[in-house]
């Protein structure tokens, strides 16, 4: 006999529908579904406010972040990244002073991070290291040997 699994969606509809009976209470409810109760008034709230569709994971990424970099420095980073292909964000950066005032610039590795999203960096290829080899050094077990073949020689 295979065992269905239950996701998650199915155990919330459970839980609502247990919960609209009304035969048993929060506190046993919560103990059946291995939940805390915070989270039990947290799912029937969004069932009265919006229904079934209210049970669906929501995004849990912030819609406004408080630290994002101004739209206008923002473009004005791809603009002058258009005009000078070859620079990075070093000298991008630099010349940012002079269209901005100073508290608007962002740091180096953002303004990295903004060409990158856009497409406009490519990542540097690392050179290989290579150990160098020589076939004229001789192993130290090898000089030993023959120091010794020397002074016998003498």
């Amino acid at each position: 006999m295979v065992w269905k699994a239950k996701t998650k969606m199915e155990q919330k509809v459970e839980f609502i529908h247990e919960w609209l009976t009304q035969n048993y209470t929060i506190t046993e409810l919560c103990r059946s579904f291995n939940i805390s109760r915070p989270t039990a008034y947290k799912l029937i709230s969004r069932y009265e406010k919006m229904g079934l569709s209210g049970l669906i994971e929501q995004e849990r990424a912030p819609i406004n972040h408080p630290n994002r970099t101004n739209s206008k420095v923002e473009s004005s980073i791809l603009k002058l990244k258009d005009k000078h292909m070859l620079w990075g964000a070093k000298k991008i950066r630099i010349l940012l002073f002079k269209e901005h005032p100073a508290e608007l610039i962002p740091s180096v590795v953002t303004v990295h991070n903004i060409l990158f999203k856009n497409g406009l960096v490519k990542s540097q290829k690392r050179s290989r290291r290579v150990k160098q080899y020589s076939p004229f050094l001789i192993p130290r077990s090898a000089m030993k040997f023959g120091a010794q073949t020397i002074k016998e020689s003498f």
